[in-house]
């Protein structure tokens, strides 16, 4: 259907042509109503587009409506001209002002393409440019056609109009070039036809300026087809959809060539201005001026490209400094992050002999995030940073290393890094209010100092340690790295490093302490504990190495261990032994473990003993911790009829409430407990109370068990399982050696 369309018109524009060619008496009249209908019914198209569409595909096409307008008003202009007898100079000087007002407007909806997303600079380059090119193109083809013809009048009348249009029309349809060289998303599109409609209009104009420097005294009857067809061309823009321009945040000049352009033409023009002057010898006052005109367009142009060249440096140069302060600083905050902060260190170990780190730890930061959220946890670390800034002045680097973990570097030794120390327990350490509430807060601090052979690498290190002892001996306070600490950590570090290989070598040993009834001196139950044969220290006890377990992340397999081996020698003693107790004590990490009842699961069938054989003794110590947590599978676990424990009862704090709403069957005394006669009976009373059974450890002699008062008792030192086996036949506490 396109294809037809075109050829139709194509057609009935030839025809329009040679029947003003036919007719010379009254072509110019033939000639203005024919382009005058056609005008007609390309604006009607327009307007019946802009009252279907809105927004900007409405405005533009509103704009085109104008700018056809304005033509037909050119038009209309030229035939009363005709019709009053007024000169070709003059009628075809209106013309091409009125014309210029609608090439005006046409420029206005060229630069309002919808979808193109022109910036100011790229439409005045675009600008510069059309008129360059379209200056160009002007002037080349007067060269080739009458530049070194010296019959050629310049004062013909219309001659100077015509060719100012056509110029114009270049100028415009230069513009659009590089629009239309762009990369679109759609096929034929209505910025097409309309650029090819200003085309074919240019190209008239200028055969009709010519015709008219040769002295034909009706010059635009030439024009008239080309000028019939353009004006279709762009009343068929209105039905064609608007160009779907590939994704851009601003357009810029598509390709090399269309960036070119005004430098090829005016190179082009420099040297047909150098082959006229070899072949006239004489200067061409025209090529001359449109040369320098075309030279001030082109140099206008490059400077704006400079200008831009300087913007975008300027832009590029802020970016990467930006980059640069994202890359060191903390986002959140505004200090410096670890990166830079470990830098700086590098630098202060080089120049200073003795600079100190502090680092800086909020205690019970993680309630306040879990409780109030992420939000008033960001609130509360940008109020602790700038209470940093504010007690160590602007000299020195704050930094925030990660979390709630701050750092600090100063120059100087000790003495200075310890008054620094209490301005910040000072000013840091003091109530924040978020939202409506007020929350208290306190720091704990770590103090390390160089020495002339540290390495940034040891400085944290120490430093760390001092925090860790910090918070170990309660919280709220600073304390500074020593020798004594340093060495305890390497002690540490290589526990945990014997730890990891002991596991690997298997140097675990599971032992059993009787458990026996004071009242009858029989033994009713076996407590395991854990023991590491460790290759130069001997037997270890549990909590020499417990420690090290939960840093290394080793406890909880380390408790699944003796989980499996009581269970497997349980069975061989259930038989002997009806109602006999295997106590396996498990740590915190392993009660909240959701596997862990599983592996009970497991043990006990693969054992093939009862759940009431089996009883799991729980620290103290998690119940006040977090007593929700745990809460879930130890009711799981007593669903499955294994007996539960609180082990290590006295020891330290313990969540009385728990004893009472949890499934608990037994009270474990601390061994620490067993010097003072009076408080052991005071909590076992308090477990008889409760229904619970009391077990009181750290029993060395039958004449102790008999003073304990409690239930059960552990008694003697813990032994191999076939030893334990052997106090099972009589299970008498004079059995037990």
């Amino acid at each position: 259907m396109r294809r037809g369309w075109l050829t139709g018109v194509l057609a009935l524009s030839v025809a329009f042509q040679v029947s003003l060619v036919m007719l010379p008496a009254g072509a110019l009249h033939v000639e203005n109503l024919g382009l005058l209908l056609v005008t007609t019914w390309a604006t009607r198209h327009f307007v019946r587009r802009a009252r279907e569409l809105t927004g900007a595909q409405r405005r533009w096409r509103v704009l085109s409506v104008v700018a056809l307008g304005l033509w037909g008003l050119a038009l209309a202009c030229n035939e009363i001209g005709l019709l009053a007898g007024a000169s070709l100079g003059v009628r075809m000087g209106a013309l091409a002002l009125v014309a210029q007002l609608a090439l005006a407007c046409a420029v206005v909806t060229l630069l309002m393409v919808p979808g193109l997303r022109l910036n100011r600079a790229s439409a005045v380059r675009m600008l510069i440019d059309g008129a360059a090119v379209g200056l160009s193109l002007a002037t080349l083809a007067w060269a080739a056609l009458f530049g070194v013809d010296p019959a050629v009048d310049l004062d013909a009348p219309g001659a100077l109009a015509l060719i100012t249009l056509s110029g114009s029309l270049l100028v415009l349809l230069s513009a659009a070039l590089p629009i239309m060289l762009g990369r679109t998303q759609n096929g034929p599109t209505s910025l097409g036809s309309f650029a090819g409609g200003i085309a074919v209009m240019a190209f008239g104009a200028l055969a009709a300026g010519f015709v008219a420097l040769a002295g034909d005294p009706a010059p635009e009857t030439v024009a008239g087809g080309a000028m019939f067809l353009g004006t279709a061309l762009i009343g068929r823009a209105a039905l064609l959809p608007m160009p779907m321009f590939a994704r851009r945040a601003n357009w810029e000049y598509p390709t090399t060539l269309a960036q070119a352009l005004p430098y090829l033409v005016l190179l082009a023009l420099a040297v047909i201005a150098a082959v006229h002057q070899a072949l006239a010898r004489d200067i061409n006052l025209v090529l001359t001026g449109m040369l320098f005109l075309l030279a001030v367009a082109v140099l206008t142009r490059q400077f704006l490209s400079l200008q831009r060249n300087a913007r975008l440096a300027g832009e590029l140069t802020r970016q990467r400094a930006q980059l640069a302060y994202q890359a060191f600083h903390d986002p959140l905050t505004g200090l410096a992050n670890r990166t830079l902060f470990a830098e700086r260190l590098e630098a202060a170990l080089a120049t200073d002999r003795s600079p100190s780190v502090l680092l800086v730890d909020l205690d019970g930061f993680k309630a306040v995030n879990d409780s109030r959220g992420h939000a008033a946890g960001d609130q509360l670390l940008v109020t602790v940073a700038r209470r940093l800034r504010a007690a160590i002045g602007s000299a020195d680097t704050v930094a925030r290393m990660g979390g709630d973990e701050f750092a600090v570097l100063l120059p100087g030794g000790e003495a200075g890094a310890r008054t620094v120390a209490e301005a910040i327990l000072d000013r840091v350490a003091r109530p924040v209010t978020l939202g409506e509430s007020t929350v208290g807060l306190r720091v704990s601090i770590g103090i390390a100092t160089a020495q002339p052979s540290s390495s940034a690498d040891a400085v944290l290190r120490d430093a760390d340690l001092a925090l860790y002892r910090a918070k170990q001996e309660g919280k709220n306070q600073y304390r500074v790295a020593d020798q004594e600490l340093a060495e305890r950590s390497l002690a540490r570090h290589r526990l945990e490093e014997d730890l990891r290989a002991g596991v690997d070598r298997d140097e675990f040993e599971v032992l059993y302490r009787p458990i026996v009834e004071p009242s009858s001196e029989r033994v009713v139950g076996a407590e395991a504990v854990l023991r590491w044969r460790h290759r130069e220290r001997g037997l270890l006890d549990r909590a020499e190495f417990e420690g090290a377990a939960v840093a290394v992340g080793l406890l909880t397999a380390l408790d699944r261990r003796v989980l499996e081996t009581a269970c497997a020698d349980a069975a061989a003693w259930v038989d002997s032994a009806p109602g006999l107790t295997v106590t396996v004590p498990i740590c915190a990490a392993s009660v909240a473990d959701a596997a862990l009842l599983g592996a009970v699961t497991r043990c006990l069938v693969a054992g093939g003993i009862r759940p009431e054989v089996l009883e799991l003794a729980v620290p103290a110590a998690a119940l006040v911790a977090d007593v929700g947590a745990v809460e879930p599978p130890l009711q799981a676990l007593s669903g499955l009829g294994v007996r539960l424990a609180i082990a290590d009862v006295g020891a330290g704090p313990t969540e009385l409430r728990s004893l009472w709403t949890l499934p608990l069957r037994t009270l474990v005394l601390d061994r620490s407990l067993g010097c003072d006669p009076g408080l052991t009976r005071a909590v076992v009373g308090l477990a008889h109370g409760l229904g619970l059974r009391a077990v009181v450890t750290g029993v060395e002699s039958r004449t102790r068990l008999r003073e304990c008062g409690a239930n059960l008792a552990t008694l003697g030192a813990p032994v191999p399982a076939d030893e334990f086996a052997l106090l099972l036949p009589d299970r008498r506490a004079d059995s037990v050696a």
